[in-house]
């Protein structure tokens, strides 16, 4: 059956009720979210090589509706579920605009255990996004902005839209308070007849300390069909490091991040590389202000599988995030991404950045709040 927006909607409603009514009768079930708007404004778009001011859904994070739940089942064992839908809130649509999936951020059902940690199916992020976010990147990749943060582009299945989750995936997690973490999920390609076309794996493994935490993890993604009569079977494989460490109000982050892309289509073309290192720091200025900063550099060859195509592109991030509640904050942000050499002839970040061809930079600005519930 094909659903239609409307039909989405009143689904949305009705689940939204149902909830909520459930919420009252049993304890463990809560609707929650993220609600955020930006102004921005960016240099160098399109074309006409102009600027281009809007309101987006939210500069720093992106907005969202949640339901989540647990079943106390006895012994240490709980029943988990977990539902998440994109929201725009600049246009009020639900989910990604551009997918066809409702709960486009996550949809997975489980168990967990007090002490072995949790199996969980369905729709979720990958091993190695969760150890990203935890420990690799001080914006936890939650702008899934390239213009902010230009991991959103990698670590991701870029055979799947440049999804960083993963569809019809099993996944086991470890999350102790301190000590190991470790994490495995594989999302099965269901291509008949085929156990890897479209298929996924990833891991992750860190340790938490007092006041620091280190780890990496990898991630492999399948094409979801072989190459002509060679059976050649694409991948794009990532894997990463680094950690963070607190030094009072001051906590550095420092990570390393290796992407190896072939070509999905053409036997014999070169893979693309790109090696991107990321220094960032965040800053407790006050209770009340938090200050941070981000250099990200990639250094990418054979870029679009083109032989020759190498070049460099830097980010660089900075913003400050003021909370006039524990719920409520606004926040500014001014981000600048530079390129040169190959990839000014590469499409994806041309794209991603809103680039006019012939400019080397393209700079970003945002002011937005932010309410959590």
């Amino acid at each position: 059956m094909k659903f239609k927006p409307s039909h989405l909607a009143l689904t949305a409603v009705a689940l939204g009720t149902a909830l909520s009514a459930s919420a009252q009768q049993q304890v463990g079930v809560e609707i929650y979210g993220l609600i955020g708007a930006s102004v921005t404004a960016k240099t160098h778009q399109g074309a006409a090589n102009g600027s281009l001011n809007e309101v987006s859904t939210n500069a720093l994070n992106v907005s969202y509706l949640g339901f989540r739940g647990r079943e106390d089942l006895g012994g240490g064992l709980n029943a988990v579920f977990r539902l998440e839908t994109s929201l725009a809130t600049d246009s009020g649509l639900l989910g990604k605009p551009n997918g066809t999936s409702f709960f486009d951020r996550q949809s997975f059902v489980g168990l967990s255990g007090s002490t072995w940690g949790s199996v969980t199916v369905g729709r979720q992020f990958h091993a190695l996004t969760d150890r990203t976010i935890r420990t690799l990147d001080v914006y936890q990749v939650a702008a899934v902005n390239a213009h902010v943060v230009p991991l959103s582009l990698y670590g991701v299945n870029r055979y799947a839209g440049n999804d960083n989750r993963s569809s019809n995936a099993i996944k086991y997690r470890l999350d102790q308070p301190q000590g190991v973490q470790a994490g495995l999920s594989y999302a099965l390609g269901e291509v008949t007849d085929s156990q890897s076309k479209g298929s996924s794996y990833s891991w992750d493994l860190a340790y938490l300390g007092k006041g620091y935490s280190v780890g990496g993890g990898l991630s492999s993604f399948s094409s979801p069909s072989t190459i002509g009569t060679t059976g050649i079977l694409p991948k794009h494989q990532v894997w990463a490091v680094g950690g963070s460490m607190d030094f009072g109000d001051f906590r550095p982050y420092l990570a390393y991040y290796n992407s190896t892309l072939d070509s999905a289509t053409t036997a014999g073309l070169k893979t693309q590389s790109n090696k991107i290192t990321n220094v960032s720091l965040a800053w407790k200025a006050t209770n009340l202000l938090v200050i941070k900063g981000a250099y990200y550099t990639d250094k990418g060859t054979a870029l679009n599988n083109v032989s020759g195509r190498d070049g460099k592109k830097n980010t660089v991030v900075a913003s400050a995030e003021y909370f006039l509640s524990k719920r409520t904050s606004v926040n500014a942000i001014v981000a600048n991404n530079s390129l040169s050499a190959g990839y000014l002839q590469e499409p994806l970040y041309t794209a991603a950045l809103g680039r006019n061809p012939n400019a080397t930079s393209v700079q970003f600005y945002g002011l937005g709040i932010n309410h959590h519930f």
